[in-house]
């Protein structure tokens, strides 16, 4: 799973460098606007970590420039924790649908053409299982909990294509996340 995952996420960054895309000016300016979707991977932190493995996800993102220097964000996701083995026959898994508003500010005047900082709030609608195997039978319970987070991050844009890195934070679904995505403006 995560050399497929490895995989796509290399098929679409050469996508992005070798396909002639749209311009910086298409996504950041006022009134512009894009969408988008991607895939992620994440590893899980505080609470999380003891809870679930290495995650993956995928996500639906809106952009909406509101000049050259910012642009407003909206994303909706599914994000799954791989299944972590707790001893004695007992493994728990995690899973989240998140929903996320954001800004974030184009760096390309202070630093290299492409760059950006951002950060985005809201919740994480998360799912917690734990299964325990006894004598070939298996019990499980599950709980769901709404999570609010805030992630900054930082990424690049590369005509369509768009990676970046986040740190989503909150205590009991923290996690590390890299994402690659391909945007498409609006007209």
């Amino acid at each position: 799973m995560l050399r497929r995952l490895s995989a796509a996420l290399l098929t679409a960054a050469l996508i992005g460098i070798l396909t002639p895309g749209a311009h910086a000016q298409e996504f950041w300016g006022q009134g512009a606007k894009s969408w988008g979707a991607g895939l992620q991977l994440s590893v899980p932190t505080g609470n999380l970590s003891d809870f679930g493995g290495i995650g993956f996800g995928a996500f639906g993102k809106f952009q909406y420039g509101l000049n050259e220097d910012w642009m407003l964000t909206g994303s909706l996701g599914y994000n799954f924790w791989t299944s972590k083995d707790q001893g004695n026959g007992v493994s728990s898994k995690a899973s989240a649908v998140p929903l996320l508003v954001g800004a974030k500010y184009n760096l390309s005047k202070q630093v290299t053409p492409g760059f950006y900082a951002f950060a985005e709030v809201g919740f994480y609608f998360a799912s917690y299982t734990a299964a325990v195997n006894i004598f070939g039978y298996t019990a499980s319970a599950s709980s769901s909990e709404t999570e609010t987070v805030l992630c900054p991050g930082v990424g690049y844009q590369f005509n369509n294509f768009d990676i970046s890195a986040k740190y989503v934070i909150n205590g009991n679904i923290s996690n590390f996340a890299i994402s690659a995505a391909y945007q498409l403006p609006l007209q």
